[in-house]
Order: C-alpha cells, then structure tokens, then sequence
C-alpha cells in the first residue's frame, strides 16, 4: 500500500495503495453511486457479518460479472451467498484456499488500455515475484486471449472517480478457488492516472503486487484493524478464511506490501516469509 501526504491550500490529501484521499474542489464530479450503485440492505448484512466496511460498498459490474465492490475486493452476488458471519477477533492473514498444482507457472496479462504505464508495471511486478524462485511463478502471455490461451489472471483496466473523497487505485476479483486456481484477476483504475499523485513505474508495480497477493490468496496484513488508513475496522475472515501465517507478525507491519494501506513498493522480510512458506 501507499500513503502519500499532500499540502495544498491547507488541505491534507492522502493517498493509500487500494483507497485514498484526493483533494476535490468540485463535488459534482463525483459520481452518484449512493444512488445508481446502492446495495441492498440484505446484501450489506452479509458483507457486514464478514465484517467489510461496506461505508463505501457499491454494486457494479467487474470483469462482466456483477456483484459488489467493497474495499479493493469485487465480490459477485454468488461469492457473497458464500460468506460466512465471523469472530471479529480473529487475528490470521491467509485465505483457506490457496492456489495447488505446484510448481505451477501462472500466466498474466494486462490490457492495453493500461497503456506503457502498466506494460512496464507488469514486467516489473512478475519479476518482484519471479526473483524470489518460489514454487509459483509468472510467465506474461498476450491480452483478451480466449479458451486454454486465456491467461489465468487478466490485469483490468477500469475508471471509477472519486467517491466521499477517497477512489480505489485497484480491485482484485476475489481470491484463489475451491479447484487451486488464482482469482481471474483484478483491475486498475486509470482515473489514478489523471490525478497529480498519478503512479510511476514502482508504485503501479507495487500496487499490482498487491492485487497478485490476493489472487493467490493473502489478506491484508492489517485485516484486523486496517490501521494503516487510519481506521479501526476489522475485515473479518469473510468466509474465505484468515489463517496466520506462521513466522510473521503477528500485527501490523507498516512496510509489507499487503497492508491496506501504506507505501511499500517492494516486498519487505516478512512478505517474503509468508510467500516461502505458503508457494
């Protein structure tokens, strides 16, 4: 995650890896999600039993499914019938599936919408991956390939504005299957590239490390709390499981990539930890 301050006319901008704030002088261009993108009271039950902040939940449709978009998660309505009520104490930061077959090399691709930007993002990001020589690794195929071609995980453009003064940078497409295969992808949202803090090479790479750690099944590191954007709200193991990884801490740890929020670019010791011993 990514967190950035920034002092304009003495208003505070932060920017976070998956949601953060941006200064907006304009609140007509945010968009009418409250209305067109309203969740269902029976919906935002289930999501707040599996303990989401469902603050800013909206429904949407996300890689042609439709479902809900709730923190950087998109959930279809299938998923969420799935979720479980959970301990809010709970304190663990795996999925209970994760991707099998290993070794297993996964292939990726990013659509062009994303432009040189997230070409170069990606080849860094599956090189991040590649160098620590797990028992997974990704190999980069071409884009809106169909059938056996298709790659297991497809890298979304998508363009959301901000909403309540915060816009989410990516969204990944759930978490690794029952069958052991990664989640089908996630997206990244260009409007990120329009902004004043738009991404370099690093950050857009670290952020699609991040979305990548989900598909292949981590939660955040600060589940718990989600400390790391200033909020005390515990995510819950949303009926998918949030299973400790052992040998990392045990609460959060500000520089891993898979805080919530925060400004790693890069995997620290402990996200290296957790990858060797699950991949």
């Amino acid at each position: 995650m990514k967190t950035k301050k920034l002092l304009s006319m003495l208003v505070v901008c932060i920017l976070v890896f998956t949601v953060f704030t941006a200064c907006q002088t304009d609140q007509s261009e945010e968009p009418l999600q409250e209305e067109e993108g309203k969740v269902s009271p029976e919906i935002l039950a289930k999501l707040d039993a599996a303990y989401f902040d469902t603050s800013r939940a909206f429904t949407t449709n996300f890689m042609g499914e439709d479902g809900v978009a709730v923190e950087d998660m998109f959930f279809t309505y299938a998923q969420i019938d799935e979720l479980q009520p959970v301990d809010p104490l709970a304190k663990h930061y795996r999925t209970t599936n994760l991707v099998t077959k290993l070794p297993r090399s996964i292939t990726i691709s990013v659509d062009p919408d994303l432009g040189t930007l997230g070409s170069d993002a990606l080849d860094e990001t599956i090189q991040m991956y590649n160098d620590l020589n797990l028992r997974i690794s990704f190999t980069r195929v071409a884009f809106g390939q169909r059938g056996r071609n298709k790659a297991n995980i497809e890298v979304t453009e998508f363009f959301e504005l901000e909403s309540g003064g915060f816009i989410t940078l990516g969204r990944a497409a759930g978490f690794p299957t029952r069958k052991g295969d990664p989640a089908r992808g996630f997206g990244i949202n260009s409007r990120w590239f329009e902004l004043s803090i738009a991404p370099n090479v690093s950050e857009l790479a670290g952020t699609m490390a991040h979305e990548i750690g989900h598909c292949i099944g981590f939660r955040h590191t600060d589940y718990q709390t989600r400390q790391s954007c200033g909020q005390n709200v515990n995510e819950g193991s949303a009926g998918v499981g949030a299973i400790y990884i052992a040998g990392t801490p045990t609460g959060s740890d500000a520089s891993s990539i898979m805080q919530s929020c925060g400004p790693a670019i890069d995997f620290n010791n402990n996200d290296i930890t957790a990858l060797e011993a699950l991949y």
